[in-house]
């Protein structure tokens, strides 16, 4: 018998690392752990959604960059590549994706095989773009730019522009602080998952407007519990537009949800356009 018995997960409850305490290691989270690799590159893999349907969240990145077809687009932290199968296959975009997980990588070329489109994918860090005037456009979607830490987020964001033609575009898809320091960010819910229960916990460090999640695992066949943690710098438009300007970009669109209306303080999204200069 594992440890869903009530005194052992108890137990390790009691024992565990405040969530608030838990030191913010950007190198080393639940993307980068041996247990996410081998379940993103397992054929099982379901992959994951956005706010809206890919297809959907397709159409507005495309209406906001407004690309030509043949234009190149490179997607950063591109994941198992769903948002690069709708832009190649529907609006005939030569698409590079690259994402720091092996992982995720061989699930995204599984899926352009099966789809029998030319899709370009590699493992590469983010912070070591190697490309120069190569790209028409770029996005970094699903929140995904808040994962890189204070420090990393520039060095992305150069990389971007040395890797953009003249007057490229970059699109971000972020969460609004605004509304975010608002609500009730801070807290635990328990979600039955297959063969156990996930505790959830969730904080945000107000000073340094970094939420961290940890999800604890418990499954009723493992003895072990599988630790899930991850960290996200959140940011208000200010503080993204000041940063996109002192990489390079100007913001010329700035939006409060997919359906494109406009940015407040009560908008639950920011989705940005920045034009290379």
């Amino acid at each position: 018998m594992g440890l869903m018995n009530t005194k052992d997960i108890h137990r390790y409850l009691a024992g565990r690392l405040p969530i608030e305490r838990v030191p913010l290691d950007w190198d080393s989270t639940g993307y980068t752990s041996d247990s996410f690799e081998s379940w993103a590159s397992s054929p099982g893999f379901p992959g994951w959604v956005g706010d809206l349907p890919t297809e959907e969240e397709a159409q507005v990145m495309v209406a906001l960059l407004e690309p030509r077809r043949g234009d190149s687009l490179l997607d950063v932290a591109c994941g198992y590549g769903r948002h690069p199968l709708e832009l190649a296959s529907r609006f005939g975009l030569k698409v590079t994706g690259i994402d720091i997980s092996p992982g995720l990588i061989a699930s995204a070329k599984r899926r352009v095989v099966q789809h029998r489109l030319e899709i370009e994918y590699e493992v590469r860090d983010a912070r070591d773009l190697a490309w120069s005037s190569r790209f028409d456009q770029a996005i970094i979607a699903l929140n995904s730019f808040s994962l890189f830490s204070p420090e990393d987020a520039p060095v992305v964001l150069r990389g971007i522009h040395q890797a953009l033609r003249p007057a490229g575009r970059l699109f971000l898809d972020l969460d609004n602080k605004s509304l975010y320091v608002r609500l009730d960010v801070s807290h635990n819910d328990w979600y039955l998952t297959p063969g156990g229960l996930t505790l959830q916990e969730v904080y945000f460090h107000e000073a340094t407007s970094v939420e961290v999640m940890r999800d604890l695992i418990f499954t009723t066949d493992s003895e072990q519990v599988t630790e899930f943690i991850i960290f996200k710098r959140i940011y208000s438009l200010g503080e993204i537009t000041d940063l996109l300007s002192t990489c390079g970009f100007s913001v010329d669109r700035a939006y409060g949800s997919w359906d494109l209306s406009p940015l407040d303080e009560s908008s639950p999204k920011m989705l940005l356009v920045g034009a290379k200069e």
